[in-house]
């Protein structure tokens, strides 16, 4: 890999490669965990994890459309004139999608496991200062993320036992 970037100033390029590989792939390294994890626990909990993570992901996801549709934030390369991680589109900065795919991820996981939800978690906050220290987000983008992820975990954590008590219920009529 070749970068021809100076993000940070004073530090060197493998400062630099670092920050990229957390920025832009670290996600993939989340997802690849919780994958794991799922297919490792009993499959009554491998139901409960896929209701919650449907719904934690459903509500996380619909508010970061509402959000990016109430709120503006132009990306900090374009606003403040500096030079990105990586090349990325103008777009709306709010909110962060690698950070609200990895902090929803997380608080699923937590819902199962605390430590692996934790550690996911720190991650995920690894993943959004990368992309604020690169110039990609803003901090108020990796916070909104993580509001997000955090407010459909609840729903979750709220919806869960009912829609699988329902889904119970039907299945013993059937």
């Amino acid at each position: 890999m070749s970068f021809r970037i100076s993000v940070v100033p004073g530090y060197n390029s493998t400062v630099h490669e670092v920050l990229f590989l957390i920025a832009k792939y670290l996600f993939l390294v989340v997802g690849l965990a919780a994958l794991i994890y799922w297919l490792r626990v009993p499959s009554g909990d491998k139901k409960r994890l896929v209701v919650f993570g449907l719904i934690a992901g459903i509500v996380a996801f619909g508010l970061v459309k509402l959000g990016a549709a109430l709120y503006y934030d132009p990306r900090p390369f374009i606003s403040h004139h500096l030079t990105p991680l990586f090349p990325h589109g103008a777009d709306n900065g709010f909110p962060s999608d690698h950070t609200v795919l990895t902090a929803f991820i997380a608080v699923t996981m937590y819902s199962s496991s605390k430590k692996l939800g934790l550690a996911l978690l720190v991650l995920s906050l690894l993943i959004g200062i990368a992309r604020v220290v690169g110039h990609i987000h803003s901090p108020i983008d990796i916070i909104g993320s993580l509001v997000f992820a955090a407010i459909g975990g609840l729903a979750a954590f709220w919806l869960t036992p009912i829609v699988l008590h329902r889904f119970n219920q039907y299945k013993s009529k059937s």
